[in-house]
């Protein structure tokens, strides 16, 4: 008879102890993972030392986009551009900034007469870009991304 009772609380404690009844619940506690990524979009724009205190994230761009505007055409002006003929054109610049903050120029599209009239825009561009400040990268899932924009330089004499 004991032993009929030592083997009833045996078996009760090893059915009691079976990790089975727990699995439902393991199952239930794994998150699912958003494997659904917008590569067209960014959680956080990439940012001037002067944006960064803004809360906003629509105001972030707009001031990356105004400071960006603003070292690009100063850095221009600095240069004399001359020419003997009229220009009235847009260039536009595509511009990557890396996951470690660097500026650097992916192309430019620019008509072929203000090339010939400005052979040397596209080096000076390019030595402009060599003095911008480092920049905080764009973020996406809380990691640094590249990015690439698109800035159009309005050229007029």
């Amino acid at each position: 008879m004991l032993k009929k009772v030592l083997a009833i609380i045996f078996c009760s404690a090893l059915t009691i102890s079976c990790s089975y009844f727990n699995e439902a619940d393991r199952k239930s506690a794994i998150p699912k993972i958003d494997t659904v990524v917008d590569f067209n979009r960014v959680d956080a724009y990439p940012l001037f030392p002067v944006c960064k205190d803004i809360p906003s994230r629509k105001k972030q761009q707009i001031c990356f986009q105004l400071q960006m505007s603003q070292y690009i055409y100063a850095a221009l002006k600095k240069y004399s551009l001359s020419t003997n003929q009229l220009i009235n054109d847009t260039v536009f610049v595509k511009l990557k900034i890396n996951a470690l903050g660097k500026t650097s120029l992916s192309s430019i599209k620019i008509s072929d007469k203000t090339k010939e009239l400005l052979p040397e825009f596209d080096s000076l561009l390019k030595v402009s870009l060599l003095k911008l400040p480092v920049l905080s990268p764009a973020i996406k899932r809380n990691m640094p991304v590249t990015t690439e924009f698109t800035l159009p330089i309005i050229l007029k004499n």
